[in-house]
């Protein structure tokens, strides 16, 4: 993690660089990949040149020829100090992101918001709306919906148990037993 870190702040340093010459008017410049004594994929010239950019030299590292109208010291600086910055910030944030994704304090087990629409959302609801509430959207609302008249002393039909009788099936008025129907 900290190889990571100072692999940024030196990547950072040498963007800053090329980003000031970008805004100089001299082009994108890079390190010469090609320079130095000893192999590195990046080239020698990358990590030899680190102290020259850091004191504000825009022409450190660079092959020749030097292209006119390099960046001067301030906006040097400034550029790196404004790279370095954007830079941090997206590492904290990526830090953060795996983090809270794959750390130990991460939530396990949660659904995506695709799978909680699916399974819990108003699609779903209004899938199964007649199970979920069959007095409204079920086969026969239109006849609950319409209020049934009784008048005092109507005891033909029973809304639910009856005193004295117990909640079996073939103990309440109208209901049958599984043989039965």
């Amino acid at each position: 993690m900290t190889l990571a870190t100072l692999f940024v702040i030196v990547i950072g340093i040498q963007l800053g660089r090329s980003v000031a010459n970008l805004l100089a008017g001299a082009g994108w410049t890079w390190p010469d990949a090609n320079a130095g004594a000893f192999p590195s994929p990046i080239g020698t010239a990358f990590w030899t040149s680190l102290p020259g950019v850091l004191g504000g030299n825009a022409e450190a590292g660079l092959p020749t020829p030097v292209p006119d109208d390099l960046a001067g010291r301030g906006l040097v600086w400034a550029s790196l100090a404004l790279t370095e910055l954007s830079l941090l910030a997206a590492t904290v944030w990526a830090g953060v992101w795996a983090y809270q994704r794959w750390g130990p304090g991460r939530m396990r087990g949660m659904a995506t918001a695709a799978e909680a629409e699916k399974l819990l959302g108003v699609t779903r609801l209004r899938k199964v709306a007649g199970i979920v509430r069959p007095d409204i959207y079920g086969k026969h609302a239109a006849a609950a919906a319409a209020p049934m008249q009784r008048t005092s002393g109507d005891h033909t039909e029973h809304p639910g148990p009856q005193l004295g009788h117990g909640l079996s099936p073939w103990l309440l008025d109208g209901r049958r037993t599984k043989e039965e129907r």
